[in-house]
């Protein structure tokens, strides 16, 4: 009688041993699943910011002539790019490359998401010149003129450096603008979320990028 006893608490304790291995296992798989397959995708190309900045206040005029403020950033995803429209080659590259953008999204994001090119050249860049430029690239875009010592607490509130280059001939009137060539996300709280900078997708398809990690970044705020 105590043999077979014997043989039958031997007996459960393998069952035991078994469920346990079992569960192990289970716990392991479910892991590694969640690890690479649930996990947020890291982003290869966008930067987050570890502090969220709020906008400083200021108004300016959009190039339909209406009023624009930091408070128009309020609800909406966008997706901040400073330039001028005499730039030669980086804006016009830029404002491409953001259509691109633009038109690949998916509809889910796209919606609630504006394209803001504002110009670091106000002088030159006036409401009729932005009505010009902007909606060539993208009639959704929207060009933004701000008096120049609110342009500068702006890029100083985001990050963003601009400095006018005098041409050689030393006309007052003939100069380019040197300038900060990232793109900044701003949240719909009106914050500073995240940049692009374009540099580092050398040899890779910047726009597939920017549109892959930004939809990546939209699922994982939600």
């Amino acid at each position: 009688m105590q043999q077979a006893m014997q043989k039958i608490l031997q007996k459960n304790h393998a069952h035991v041993l078994l469920y346990l291995l079992v569960a192990i296992v289970a716990l392991v798989i479910g892991f590694l699943s969640y690890r690479f397959l649930l996990a947020p995708k890291s982003l290869e190309l966008i930067n987050t910011f570890p502090k969220l900045n709020p906008l400083v206040s200021f108004q300016g005029q959009d190039h339909k002539g209406q009023t624009f403020t930091e408070k128009d950033f309020i609800g909406n995803w966008s997706i901040v790019f400073f330039g001028f429209t005499s730039c030669p080659d980086i804006c016009p590259t830029t404002m491409m490359d953001m259509n691109q953008v633009e038109k690949g999204l998916d509809e889910k994001w796209k919606k609630d998401t504006q394209f803001v090119f504002i110009s670091v050249d106000p002088e030159r860049d006036t409401v009729e010149t932005l009505a010009n430029y902007v909606p060539a690239f993208n009639k959704t875009f929207i060009g933004i003129n701000l008096e120049l010592s609110q342009l500068r607490q702006l890029t100083k509130n985001l990050g963003v450096s601009f400095m006018k280059t005098p041409a050689h001939d030393n006309n007052p009137d003939n100069y380019m603008v040197d300038h900060t060539a990232r793109w900044f996300i701003i949240d719909p709280l009106g914050r500073r979320y995240a940049l692009i900078n374009p540099s580092d997708a050398y040899g890779k398809d910047l726009v597939s990028l920017v549109i892959s990690d930004y939809q990546s970044l939209r699922q994982q705020a939600q």
